[in-house]
């Protein structure tokens, strides 16, 4: 199943799979770096899976060592895991399909949802309960809409996409003009959402749609829970975006990008393709492909890392710096002092 080589106690019997500080007697482990194999020798578990570098099975142990353990542990919890027992495909009690709306092959509509007119929804896919998609919105084949999500009308969802519970697609851009004494007038949003093929989007996320144009979400970018994507945002494909992630508007964020937990950029920033925005930075400028940068403002990482090494070293640094203008004040005294005697 894994290309994996056993090593030690051949006849295990493996009843599941856990985290080192987790396993129980049964249990199959990953660990494959030094310190959690050690760690996994002294646990309970009865299989330890690792890389090929790591030591060696002993205390009964069996070892499943494979060039890619982190590949082969996904599998595994797949297999122990179960699959989802997805709905029948149907129209549940409830569910609301107005007119013309395009259903592929079993399609599943769950309790209580809506769907709007023109609305086309591809083959294999399964709408959960309660969710709500708007006018002449597209999904694509075999996604997931899970339950309480809401798509604004006239966005585009590709394929293979999941969209977890109380996230929102397509919802307005925060979008105000100050004029005097009428207030806040509020920008029309008439554009779109474009979510591309296998993304991922966590629970209570929100996607807004654009002024003119499109929001774009590229393929392959998965975005963890409670992550905000505001109008006209464009990122490209295969991106990460950690949870309480904040991106303003008309921000471009290239392939690849990671933004760690926490992270906020400002709008119309470019972040080029690879680059790595640590977690609780705000990026205000530009960002070069390829660059790993933290702090707020956000900048190189490791220039960063000098300046808390240094920020560490203030109150030392304080002490210092009264104590010699303490003996500055005492030579400019007795300094004063001398040329008064002379006079």
């Amino acid at each position: 199943m894994v290309g994996g080589v056993v090593e030690g106690e051949c006849n295990t019997l493996i009843t599941g799979v856990a985290v080192v500080e987790d396993a129980e007697e049964g249990d199959l482990v990953i660990a494959d770096r030094d310190p959690y194999f050690s760690k996994a020798m002294t646990s309970s578990a009865c299989c330890i899976l690792t890389g090929q570098n790591c030591g060696h099975a002993k205390n009964g142990k069996s070892l499943l060592r494979t060039d890619n353990p982190q590949e082969a542990f996904m599998k595994l919890l797949k297999v122990y895991g179960g699959e989802e027992i997805l709905p029948k495909p149907g129209i549940y009690p409830g569910a609301v399909v107005e007119e013309d709306v395009k259903l592929g092959e079993n399609v599943s509509i769950g309790a209580n949802c809506f769907v709007g007119r023109g609305s086309v929804i591809g083959s294999g896919t399964v709408i959960y309960p309660n969710a709500y998609v708007g006018e002449q919105v597209m999904i694509g084949n075999d996604c997931r809409i899970y339950p309480n999500v809401t798509i604004y009308r006239f966005c585009c969802i590709g394929s293979r996409v999941t969209l977890h519970a109380g996230g929102v697609v397509g919802g307005d851009g925060f979008g105000f003009k100050s004029c005097g004494e009428s207030g806040l007038l509020k920008y029309p949003h008439i554009g779109s959402v474009e979510i591309g093929d296998d993304v991922e989007i966590g629970a209570n996320s929100t996607i807004d749609r654009a002024k003119t144009g499109k929001t774009v979400i590229g393929s392959g970018t998965k975005i963890d829970n409670l992550v905000h994507i505001a109008h006209n945002v464009k990122i490209g494909k295969n991106c990460v975006v950690v949870a309480q992630t904040g991106v303003a508007g008309s921000a471009h964020i290239g392939d690849g990008v990671t933004l760690a937990a926490q992270s906020g950029v400002k709008d119309h920033v470019d972040i080029g393709a690879s680059a790595v925005i640590a977690a609780r930075s705000g990026v205000i400028g530009n960002v070069q492909s390829g660059a790993v940068v933290s702090g707020f403002p956000a900048r190189d990482h490791r220039h960063e890392m000098r300046v808390e090494a240094a920020r560490l070293h203030l109150p030392e640094m304080m002490k210092r710096l009264r104590a010699l203008e303490k003996e500055i004040e005492l030579m400019r005294g007795q300094d004063v002092t001398g040329r008064e005697d002379e006079r």
